[in-house]
């Protein structure tokens, strides 16, 4: 039978055929007939899921070191960005050389001296940044930073305690603080294992784990068929909860981009390819190597597996699903800017990203805001 709202122009014959529906259907809802009621219409679809960009924390364009209201606050090229368990913020505020904790609507400056650059350990603002550049945190609350060179060589890693205490991590071995291949990736395993990118005589980049007793560690990388796999120019790491690393890979000049998994064993990693490739740039969505990046950079992961990515060259975020199915959720590939409100619209260059409850999290180096990317799809 037709659902009520489809039948259609009623004849004279038809008429009469509507007027029985009727009142059989009428009789159905006394309780005394035997005529089936008619069906309710089927619901409208669900509106279609739309990514909303508003700028979180700081004055777009407003360059300083002010502490206060969110909407008062102000950065100077604010890259790295993570949370706790209890769900503060902190960002590496780079050209101010601190780090500031968002908490309760306002933001706060915990370690560092605003201004003055350099390497000093220490409790708060008598701790020293040369350059504190991306971040990751551990279960206690500790938070693990790279702090990079003047001559932008290497950097090290400095880690603040949940009481403002900074200090350097070095190598029980030499006595020397451990210095990363030049970038700034940085991550922790439910176990406290710091992770990071160093370089060896032979090999510019290699994955290295650091563990809570400062031995270092070089993690074996291979391919699933056994092959060793040699990375080309990693920009980011990350760790889901069962402590699965995901490596961003570009090639030397920065362009193209893979997304690897690594299952991490001992000192060995066994590397899943998710998507992209070394070899070619592009702006595709699409599964797997099929898709294409330009930059791939900075990743971030939701509490389903998702990988959410900066795609720096294109100036877009892309979401690549557990299985490798790769899609633009903001930005416009090829367009920069800050313009809040509904994508797609134009990005601006994104430092880093954060999942944090129902929202992605990215700093914005050049307008110096944290902006909060919702109603992902």
């Amino acid at each position: 039978m037709l659902p009520f709202n489809k039948i259609p122009a009623p004849s004279t014959i038809g008429k009469a055929i509507v007027a029985a529906l009727l009142i059989g259907s009428i009789s159905a809802c006394g309780g005394g007939g035997t005529s089936p009621s008619i069906p309710n219409p089927p619901p409208p679809p669900p509106p279609a899921t739309q990514s909303i960009v508003s700028v979180f924390a700081g004055i777009p364009g407003a360059t300083g070191n002010v502490d206060g209201a969110l909407n008062t606050a102000q950065f100077n090229s604010p890259q790295g960005i993570v949370a706790d368990a209890a769900g503060n913020i902190y960002v590496a505020d780079t050209d101010n050389f601190t780090i500031r904790k968002i908490s309760a609507g306002t933001v706060t400056t915990i370690a560092g001296a605003p201004g003055v650059a350099g390497w000093a350990d220490g409790i708060g603002n008598n701790a020293l940044f040369n350059g504190p550049w991306l971040m990751a945190v551990d279960a206690a609350g500790n938070l693990y930073v790279t702090d990079q060179g003047g001559d932008m060589a290497a950097a090290i890693i400095r880690k603040i305690t949940p009481a403002g205490q900074v200090t350097t991590l070095t190598n029980p071995a030499t006595g020397q603080a451990i210095q990363t291949d030049g970038g700034g990736a940085i991550a922790v395993d439910s176990q406290s294992n710091v992770y990071v990118f160093s370089s060896t005589p032979t090999q510019p980049s290699v994955l290295v784990q650091i563990t809570p007793a400062g031995v270092v560690n070089t993690i074996a990388l291979t391919t699933t068929a056994g092959t060793p796999l040699a990375l080309v120019n990693p920009q980011a790491l990350a760790i889901d909860s069962a402590n699965n690393l995901y490596i961003s890979d570009d090639d030397l000049t920065g362009n193209a981009g893979a997304l690897y998994k690594v299952t991490v064993n001992g000192v060995n990693g066994t590397v899943t390819q998710l998507a992209g490739t070394t070899s070619v740039s592009g702006a595709t969505d699409g599964p797997g190597s099929s898709a294409t990046f330009d930059g791939l950079s900075q990743i971030a992961l939701d509490p389903a597996g998702n990988i959410y990515a900066s795609d720096y060259n294109n100036s877009t975020i892309r979401e690549i699903s557990p299985a490798g199915m790769v899609s633009t959720v903001a930005g416009i590939a090829g367009q920069t800017g800050l313009y809040p409100g509904a994508q797609p619209a134009p990005l601006p260059d994104i430092g880093a990203l954060l999942w944090l409850g129902q929202t992605l999290y990215a700093t914005d180096i050049d307008d110096n805001v944290v902006l909060g990317i919702s109603h992902m799809p």
